[in-house]
């Protein structure tokens, strides 16, 4: 009984709230119309009363709303002042009835929309649910085709779907568009996405239109310190298709740490943190300053970052990975360990080629880094900080059907050769193995709020 009073209560206070602005221009606007009626009975009453004074006109109309004012000032005997006088007292009315008028119809808006958050809440969980952890197939046929089948902990892994069609979503959890895209606009672990735009100018698909669900602990997203050497960071999750969930189960596979902005505070004014714009501390959002200390926090014990982003694979631009430390020309690379950077391309150009048919470009000059990249500022803060972009093509990622193969075969490689070979860590393991529905990290995340 108490929780409905506190309820009700808070929805007239959000009726106030809505209305406070439109109650006061009608309450400014009501008081300039009752001193106008004052003067104007102020001049009519004093040519045939010479002791009705301006105080008395004012004192007359406005305690008119509330009382008879018959014995606090004389009542008009004038013709005008008796027309005036009846203009007051249907003004009166106006008086009580325009501001309840306006909150009764802003409570009407709270309660609609209270009740639409909790259709939200609903559709939030529907959505969930179409999340669910499963076995893929083409990771259990690569393990499966390996000397050791993976070892006794890849048996059996379950994998958040990387995306659902929304048709899928139309008819299984009985959403309609405006229900889908209002529930992702509302809560962050959810956006729509087009995959047509993954497949590069070339092609001229109809739209495909899926969500995707992705991990959030963070305002900004995801960190996963994992105490790795090798720290992925994805920052171009929140506007390109299917890269986050990618990037996200290679690191989780490989044992790294793992950073990840998932969310755009101002989608009118994007702040990318792929490339960072200089900002005074004052100017600089919350997300960007909490995205940078986790960073840092991460970084400083760790020697190799590897920043994930995509691109579009086309009849010019046939590769399907691209590496990328330094500015056009090959100058001022990123990497200190030019040795070791060397030797891991190697094995991994290598390893995709003879594995999966998938070719890669070291050092690519389709992709060199802008001086205000963000390897340059991680590089500038850890001087001893290996930094470099691996582009994996948006087509791979997105659909081909070996695609979590793929990232595990790169993760492994990764681990092998930058991080003393470690693998995933016993937790990563444990979850990995758990049914249910989309990411643990979503879970901490409501825990915490």
């Amino acid at each position: 009984m108490k929780n409905v009073f506190f309820k009700d209560l808070g929805l007239f206070g959000k009726a106030f709230q809505s209305t406070k602005h439109e109650i006061w221009v009608s309450v400014k606007l009501l008081a300039l119309i009752t001193v106008l009626f004052a003067i104007a009975m102020f001049l009519a009453e004093h040519s045939r009363n010479p002791d009705f004074s301006i105080w008395d006109g004012l004192v007359w109309t406005f305690v008119k709303y509330v009382e008879d004012p018959a014995d606090i000032a004389d009542a008009p005997v004038t013709l005008v002042g008796k027309i005036v006088g009846t203009l007051v007292g249907v003004l009166g009315i106006a008086i009580f009835a325009v501001p309840a008028g306006l909150i009764g119809s802003g409570l009407i808006d709270a309660m609609e929309h209270d009740k639409r958050s909790e259709e939200l809440k609903d559709f939030r969980q529907r959505l969930s649910k179409a999340f669910r952890r499963a076995g893929n197939k083409s990771l259990r046929e690569y393990l499966e085709s390996l000397p050791d089948k993976g070892g006794d902990g890849f048996k059996t892994l379950n994998i958040v779907p990387q995306n659902i069609p929304v048709s899928k979503l139309q008819v299984r959890q009985g959403l309609k568009m405006d229900d889908i895209i209002e529930t992702c606009n509302e809560f962050g672990e959810f956006r729509i996405k087009n995959l047509t735009v993954a497949l590069g100018d070339e092609e001229l698909a109809a739209d495909r239109f899926v969500v995707e669900h992705f991990p959030l602990n963070r305002k900004y997203g995801c960190y996963l310190p994992r105490q790795s050497k090798v720290t992925v960071v994805c920052t171009t999750s929140w506007d390109e298709v299917g890269i986050g969930w990618f990037a996200y189960y290679m690191a989780k596979m490989g044992g790294f740490n793992y950073i990840s902005k998932e969310v755009e505070a101002d989608m009118s004014e994007p702040d990318s943190f792929f490339n960072l714009t200089p900002q005074k501390p004052e100017e600089q959002s919350e997300n960007r300053k909490s995205f940078i200390e986790d960073l840092d926090k991460v970084v400083a014990e760790t020697n190799w970052v590897i920043i994930i982003a995509e691109h579009l694979k086309t009849s010019t631009n046939p590769t399907d990975f691209h590496f990328a430390d330094a500015k056009k020309g090959g100058t001022d690379s990123t990497v200190n360990d030019q040795e070791v950077y060397q030797h891991f391309i190697a094995c991994f150009s290598d390893a995709m080629k003879e594995e999966f048919g998938l070719s890669t470009m070291s050092r690519s000059p389709r992709y060199p880094l802008l001086k205000k990249n963000l390897g340059y500022a991680i590089r500038e803060k850890h001087k001893n900080v290996n930094v470099f972009v691996l582009r994996p093509s948006s087509e791979l990622m997105n659909f081909n059907t070996r695609k979590l193969a793929i990232a595990y075969r790169m993760a492994q490689l990764i681990s092998e050769q930058l991080d003393g070979g470690r693998g995933m860590t016993d937790a990563d393991m444990a979850d990995l193995k758990k049914g249910g529905f989309g990411y643990k990290e979503n879970e901490e995340m409501k825990d915490g709020d």
